[in-house]
């Protein structure tokens, strides 16, 4: 079994559909080309007409059960923003909540956060944080850097927190904080734009397998691939090169999205 636990569905170039229901059609098409068995969607910090708000994405996956949707937070967010959460967190209809620190001008253990933690811990919900490289060059890095989850982790020990991208580049940093932190994982996504090219793809694998062994636990990392920004299958192909056990590989491919998540996929076994 695979989830991605983290995918997109905004439009990030001019040649993508400009349909949310086509891009949503274009990854299920990539979800079943290559065997991806779950995917998460997160919507973004900002609401336009490439990024759509987490409603519109609800509305358009609500009847599809191998997509569930993270629901993207701002900074700025105002008390109908929410409000609107609340609703959505108490109807189940979203798996957890997404912050986009360096896209916006914050560091994560910020007083201002204090009420979307609060929300997150009384719903049982993961935050997903964005650390390290940015998409967009105008963003700035250091309110991503990954050592700035440690004060919230520490502060709110009753939140999980994913360190999305594994605060790339700053990989030991990153581990140090998940290694140490019981309610902190990483996710593995956003590594390369489109597919990996082999000098990097080796420096990436260096660095992760450096992740895994120091981390030295299976329920601490996912698979992700921030598609469409990075190419499903070249993560993939990524992925089953790494020197990992059998349960880290099982624990990181969908195990560990499964449980904190709450989705529901391993309720069989």
């Amino acid at each position: 079994m695979i989830v991605d636990c983290h995918t997109h569905l905004n439009r990030y170039t001019p040649d993508m559909p400009s349909s949310l229901r086509e891009r949503h059609a274009q990854l299920r098409a990539e979800m079943e080309a290559n065997g991806i068995d779950y995917a998460l969607v997160l919507s973004s910090y900002a609401v336009n007409e490439e990024r759509p708000s987490t409603e519109h994405i609800l509305d358009v996956v609500r009847d599809d059960p191998r997509i569930g949707v993270v629901a993207g937070v701002s900074y700025h967010y105002r008390a109908r923003d929410l409000a609107q959460l609340r609703n959505l967190l108490e109807g189940g209809r979203i798996k957890g909540l997404k912050l986009y620190p360096g896209y916006e001008e914050f560091y994560v253990h910020d007083v201002r956060l204090r009420v979307v933690y609060e929300l997150a811990a009384e719903f049982a919900v993961p935050v997903m944080i964005h650390t390290g490289d940015t998409y967009e060059p105008s963003s700035k890095v250091k309110f991503a850097h990954p050592l700035e989850v440690d004060e919230a982790a520490v502060t709110f020990p009753d939140v999980t927190f994913v360190m999305c991208h594994l605060g790339n580049p700053w990989f030991a940093d990153a581990m140090e904080v998940i290694y140490k932190n019981g309610n902190v994982l990483g996710d593995i996504s956003g590594f390369t734009l489109g597919n990996f090219e082999p000098r990097f793809e080796q420096f990436i694998r260096g660095k992760l397998q450096e992740v895994i062994a120091f981390i030295n636990d299976p329920g601490k990392l996912m698979f992700g691939t921030d598609w469409p920004i990075s190419g499903l299958p070249s993560y993939l192909r990524f992925v089953e090169t790494l020197d990992a056990t059998p349960d880290e590989l099982e624990g990181m491919l969908w195990r560990n999205a499964d449980r904190i998540f709450r989705l529901g996929l391993g309720t069989g076994d």
